[in-house]
């Protein structure tokens, strides 16, 4: 179990994220006062979304969007992602701007959880890490794959591959293409369990056919179920509303 301000991700029902996908000041603070009294857990900043802007500062733009969240959600825990094109971003980034936006995040304490993609550099990454824990913050290593499904086999590898680096949640999200493939990502979940006890692991079927695993629960592959807020930010999510319900069913409430 991995503590988070006030969400014990692994423990009692799947934890609602919920994303801020707003390119500007004015857009994320409306954003964000219509997400009051939505029936979330945690909020996702996708700040590539905010890197579009003309002008981008980062230091500048950053941290006035950071108080701009603060000041409506004071207390709701917050995994701040940087999602590259590759990986179904919004901005094109060099490897270089990605690695120095994430450094950035870590010193100035504007993540309670990061976001770090797997495939990058592995020595940057490592150091990367590194600056983590030294600062506390803990670290959720995604991949994404939106151009097929992957086999069990394939699953299995890249959790592992990602498991060495040692983070401390691991996301693997998938396109499939048959209900088959939802299987095959359900049973790795499933079976995840004998192979990081200690780590959760979240994996997550993109679109239509995707949907039964994101309220898949705890053990199997579901500690946190993306919801969508404005907007979503990945195909197949459902809204936090219906979220909070279909939990409160399987759940007994």
């Amino acid at each position: 179990m991995l503590k988070i301000r006030n969400a014990a991700i692994g423990e009692g029902k799947p934890k609602i994220c919920v994303p801020l996908v707003s390119g500007d000041f004015e857009e994320l603070e409306k954003e964000c006062t219509s997400l009051e009294g939505v029936p979330l857990d945690m909020l996702e900043w996708r700040v590539d979304y905010l890197m579009n802007r003309d002008g981008f500062s980062a230091t500048a733009d950053l941290d006035r969007a950071y108080r701009i969240i603060r000041s409506h959600f004071p207390d709701t825990p917050l995994l701040t992602t940087v999602r590259t094109k590759g990986q179904g971003g919004v901005h094109d980034m060099a490897e270089a701007a990605y690695f120095s936006t994430l450094s950035l995040l870590l010193s100035s304490r504007w993540a309670d959880l990061l976001d770090v993609e797997y495939g990058h550099d592995s020595m940057d990454t490592k150091i990367l890490m590194a600056k983590a824990r030294e600062k506390k913050i803990p670290l959720l290593m995604s991949f994404h794959s939106f151009h097929r499904a992957l086999t069990e086999e394939e699953i299995t590898n890249t959790l592992e591959a990602m498991a060495s680096f040692h983070p401390d949640i691991l996301k693997i999200a998938v396109m499939p293409e048959t209900p088959a493939d939802v299987a095959a990502l359900l049973s790795a979940a499933a079976k995840r369990m004998t192979r990081f006890p200690e780590t959760p692991v979240m994996t997550i079927a993109m679109g239509p056919l995707g949907v039964l695993t994101r309220a898949a629960g705890n053990y199997m592959g579901g500690p946190i179920t993306f919801a969508a807020g404005k907007e979503a930010s990945a195909p197949g999510q459902l809204t936090a509303k219906e979220m909070r319900q279909v939990l409160d069913v399987l759940y007994n409430g």
